[in-house]
Formats: C-alpha cells, structure tokens, sequence
C-alpha cells in the first residue's frame, strides 16, 4: 500500500512539474509572440514614416530644381536688362530729364508727358560718351536702345523749322517705372537668393538614413526573439 502510494505521489509529482514547465513555456511564448507583435506594429509604422519621407523628399528635390530653373530664367532676363555704358548714357539722361534738370532741351513738357526730338535726344547722350567711344551711336541706335528697355511710349514724325524730324514722346511714369526696373535687375544681378529646398531635400535625407538604421535595429530584435520561440519546449 505504501508503494503504490508512493508511487502515486511521484506521478503527481511529476505531472505537477510537467504542468509547471508547460506553463511556464506557454506564458513564454506569449510573452514573445507580444513583443514581436508591439516590435511588428512599429515596424511598420516606421516604414510609413520612411515612405513619406521619400516623398517629401523628392517632393524638396524638385522644388529645388523649379526654383534653380526660376533663378537661371531671371537672371537671364537681368542680365537682358543690364545696360552696358553707352546705354546707361540714354538712362542717365532720361533720369535727369526726369528730375527736372533738362527742361530746356525739350520739344514739350506737361506734367504727365514729355516729348524732345530724337537728334537733341542723342546729342545729349553724345556729351556723356568720349569722342574715342562714339561708334555706332546713331539715332537707329537710340531706338533700339529706347526700345530694349520699353522706355518710349510713341514715336512719330513732325517738321520743324522746315525739317522733317523724329519727335519722341515719354510718360513720365511709365519712365519712372523703366529706369526703376533697370536699377533694380542691376542691384539684384548676380546675387542669390535662399531658398532653402536644397537644405530642406538634405535634412528629410538625414531623418530616411536614421530611419532606415532604427528599421535594421528592429529587425535584429525580431530576428532574436524568433530564435528564442523556436527554441522553447525543443
């Protein structure tokens, strides 16, 4: 009687410690599949992260290009705008009939227009250029000139004192606004501007690379812990 009860108690036993073992391998397991599971969900929320990263920085990178693109265009056009010395001598003088200081060189003046013919025009112009550097300058020339920078507003043809001659007429706010246009592309010419992109493109880089570093890390856990529910109850 004694042994088969002894040997009953040892069965228990054993079945106790088997029950233990299982279940503490169980909880385990579960302890693992959790964590891979939290370690899975962000995972994946680190790749969403990293695909928006992408595309803002491809979105940056392109902006970037736009406004390279935008800057070149205009600094075209400043460079269009920008007068060598000659033409800044046809500037110059419009300037200074402007502030009133050539009064008595023209045809007519009002308070918002001012005509003057074309020869005392380039006659004007021909006193602030050296005789050395008087190639060219002719009254053809002037009309481009005054052309280029969109300065004259009519052109015509009158006879005075027997003589056909070209008479030009001027806005004075249109004249304000040409010569404010020139100085400006001149100030602005060769300067550049921040845009940032370029900045904004290398940093959304920098946060894809650490991304990138922190999805390695996590698949290095997963990795391990895989082993380890693997390994439980072999």
């Amino acid at each position: 009687m004694a042994d088969f009860l002894g040997k009953l108690k040892g069965k228990i036993d054993k079945g106790i410690s088997t029950v233990n073992v299982k279940s503490k391998e169980l909880i385990e397991k579960q302890k693992i599949k959790m964590q891979l599971s939290e370690l899975g969900a962000e995972r994946k929320n680190v790749f969403l992260e990293l695909g928006k990263l992408t595309h803002l920085m491809i979105e940056a990178s392109e902006g970037a290009n736009q406004i390279a693109g935008d800057e070149a265009q205009r600094s075209k056009k400043s460079g269009e705008l920008k007068p060598d010395k000659w033409e800044q001598a046809v500037l110059s003088v419009l300037t200074s009939i402007c502030e009133g200081k050539l009064d008595s060189i023209l045809f007519e003046n009002t308070d918002k227009e001012f005509k003057i013919t074309a020869k005392v025009l380039s006659a004007e112009v021909q006193k602030s250029i050296p005789k050395s550097e008087q190639k060219g300058q002719n009254l053809q020339w002037l009309g481009r000139v005054l052309g280029k920078f969109g300065i004259a507003s009519r052109k015509f043809s009158k006879r005075i004192n027997r003589e056909r001659e070209t008479v030009y007429e001027f806005d004075k706010q249109k004249v304000h606004s040409a010569l404010n246009m020139v100085k400006d592309s001149k100030t602005k010419n060769g300067q550049s501007s921040k845009t940032g992109k370029k900045g904004q493109s290398t940093n959304y880089r920098e946060q894809i690379v650490a991304k990138s570093k922190e999805i390695t890390k996590l698949d290095s856990k997963i990795t391990k812990l895989e082993q380890q529910l693997s390994q439980i109850g072999a």
